[in-house]
């Protein structure tokens, strides 16, 4: 036997209600309703209502019914203000020295400096090679025969004359005493080098090294060529104007000169035209120059 959920029924043959899913045990029986009253026969008055009778005791609440569906999420809240900026982190330890990187490339070439002015003149190269000896010139015709020269001087005395013959062979004289030993002969040449043998068989490789020491600083490179020389400095403002010096004695009257005046020009006319007043001025220049008045 089941008994059905609070609220339903109908499980088990129990007539008080619908039920789908059931439990056990099934409770008992609903109790069978009251008889219906019979029918009034007509002209019958109707009783008068009978007093609501009392309510019933409120009956075991029952089973937890199964959980609900989740509900949809509810709307994202709004962005919550910005936090205080964390304190600084302890400064980490100095990293190792990285290798040195590979060298660069070569840059480009500079541009062509301006020519330097012209060296001093060298000193003078050493004197040159003599020249080869000339061909020797042709003999010249022979020359007359000479007089005849004067009685020479007495000649030198003769070579000495050959050695008689040897003497006949002497006796064999007696035996002589054993020499010395003689010194020990110098140590022979060092024999050539034996044939080399065959090689080892190769190590097993040795476990790492730990890492050497950090090298020290390399020297400083040499001091760098030096610059090219700056710009002209601007120009000194001028200096305050020397005081005037004594006004020196009055020199000796010299003679009068004499004045040479220049020749006369023809007046020009009103209505001369340009080239006229240009002729005429240059012919004024002219005659002041011929008279000295005016240098050349």
């Amino acid at each position: 036997m089941y008994s059905c959920y609070h609220g339903d029924a109908g499980c088990c043959g129990n007539p008080c209600g619908g039920c789908n899913d059931c439990l056990s045990p099934c409770p008992p029986p609903c109790p069978m309703p009251p008889p219906s009253p019979m029918p009034c026969p007509s002209g019958c008055a109707t009783g008068a209502t009978g007093a609501t009778g009392a309510t019933g005791a409120t009956g075991a609440t029952g089973p937890i019914g199964p959980t609900g569906a989740t509900g949809a999420n509810g709307i994202t809240g709004p962005t919550g203000s910005r936090g205080p900026t964390g304190a600084n982190g302890v400064t980490g330890p100095t990293g190792a020295t990285g290798a040195t990187g590979a060298t660069g490339p070569t840059g480009a070439a500079g541009a062509d400096g301006a020519t330097g002015p012209t060296g001093a003149v060298g000193p003078t190269g050493a004197d040159g090679l003599a020249g080869a000896t000339g061909a020797t010139g042709a003999t010249g015709p022979t020359g007359a025969a000479g007089a005849d020269g004067a009685t020479g001087p007495t000649g030198a005395v003769g070579p000495t004359g050959a050695d008689g013959l040897a003497g006949a062979t002497g006796a064999t004289g007696p035996t002589g005493a054993t020499g010395a030993d003689g010194a020990t002969g110098p140590t022979g040449a060092v024999g050539p080098t034996g044939a080399d043998g065959l090689a080892g068989a190769t190590g097993a490789t040795g476990a790492t090294g730990p890492t050497g020491a950090a090298g020290a600083d390399g020297a400083t490179g040499p001091t760098g060529a030096v610059g090219p020389t700056g710009a002209d400095g601007l120009a000194g403002a001028t200096g305050a104007t020397g005081a005037t010096g004594a006004t020196g004695p009055t020199g000796a009257t010299g003679p009068a000169g004499e004045v040479t005046p220049a020749a006369a020009v023809a007046d020009v006319d009103t209505t001369a035209t340009l080239e006229d007043l240009i002729v005429s001025y240059n012919q004024l220049l002219s005659n002041l120059r011929a008279a000295g008045l005016l240098e050349s």
